[in-house]
Formats: C-alpha cells, sequence, structure tokens
C-alpha cells in the first residue's frame, strides 16, 4: 500500500509542477483505492499544494512568468480564501465533502471534454 502511495504521490507532485491540477488527481486516486480517507487524503494534498506551489512560484518569478502586480494582489484574497476552507472544512461531514469533490470533479472533467471537443471543431474548420 505504501508504495503504490508514494507513486501516486510522486505522479500528482509532477502533474501539479505543470499547473495541471495533481492535488485533484491525489484525493481521487488515494480515496478511490481507499488508501486514504478523504479528509487525510485533502491534508497530504493540502501539504504538497504548499511545498508545490512556493517552488513553481519562486521559479515563475525568477522567469517572469507572473505579473508581479497580480501576484500582490491576489496573494492576500488567496490565502484568506484557504483559511476560510479550513475553517469550513471542519464543519462539514466526511460524505458530504466527498460528495462535493466528485460532483466537482464531474464538472471540472466535462468542461475540459467539451471546451477541447469546440477548441478541435474550430481548428478543424479553419484548416479548411
Amino acid at each position: 500500500m505504501y508504495i503504490f502511495l508514494v507513486i501516486i504521490a510522486i505522479f500528482s507532485g509532477i502533474v501539479a509542477g505543470m499547473g495541471i491540477g495533481g492535488g485533484s488527481i491525489f484525493i481521487l486516486l488515494t480515496t478511490i483505492f481507499n488508501l486514504l480517507g478523504h479528509k487525510e487524503a485533502q491534508s497530504y494534498n493540502l501539504i504538497m499544494f504548499i511545498v508545490v506551489g512556493i517552488s513553481a512560484t519562486i521559479s515563475n518569478l525568477k522567469n517572469k512568468t507572473i505579473d508581479k502586480q497580480m501576484f500582490k494582489k491576489l496573494i492576500i484574497p488567496v490565502c484568506i480564501g484557504s483559511i476560510c476552507g479550513i475553517f469550513l472544512l471542519k464543519k462539514i461531514n466526511d460524505n458530504s465533502l466527498k460528495f462535493c469533490f466528485y460532483i466537482f470533479m464531474l464538472i471540472i472533467g466535462s468542461y475540459e471534454i467539451i471546451s477541447s471537443l469546440k477548441n478541435m471543431i474550430k481548428a478543424k474548420n479553419n484548416n479548411k
């Protein structure tokens, strides 16, 4: 079990480092395979997010791919939102949280599929 958890964490870290949403993959895979409870998976995900987020931010600031003014405007609201999320997490039971997470993943997945299909159709029409 431990090695499978490590493999999922490495895969999630790689995907998160690319900015694709590795945390969602980590939570999804660890809960589907019953390696962790949902709240426990979210806890580990937040720890990984902090490490990946700080590393990616430093790297992108060095490469000048982040608008520093926008970064300064967003950092405080993001921190406030994160703190509110922590308090909200304590109020929501595990089954409701799991249900909300899976619905969220379904919505995001559907959106990605639809937008990809629209882009493929648009590219096909532009090539004619």
